[in-house]
């Protein structure tokens, strides 16, 4: 879903450029963190949180938490859980993004 959604965000005039894309696997290692951008062919960075340390910082667990930072570090957008789909994900990221 992940990669649909950074599809979609890159080919979107009024996103391309403004949004990055980075998954922390949460209490996991670099070679856990390889292994995920191999396995799940993810075009963005992929870097490991062996401590868990985003999540703690962020104050949740790990389970499917999708969050949009602007670079003051401010959060602008989450959703908890799995999408049913990319345009979900695409239409709650395109509110907040100016």
């Amino acid at each position: 879903m992940l990669n649909a959604l950074h599809s979609k965000v890159a080919s979107d005039a009024s996103l391309k450029g403004k949004v990055k894309f980075l998954a922390a696997v949460q209490g996991q290692d670099s070679t856990a963190a390889k292994m995920w951008k191999v396995t799940q062919k993810s075009p963005f960075p992929v870097v490991p949180d062996k401590d868990s340390k985003l999540g703690k910082a962020m104050n949740f667990s790990p389970y499917p938490v999708t969050i949009l930072v602007d670079k003051g570090g401010k959060v602008l957008w989450a959703h908890v859980g799995s999408f049913e789909n990319a345009n979900e994900a695409l239409t709650g990221i395109k509110k907040v993004v100016k």
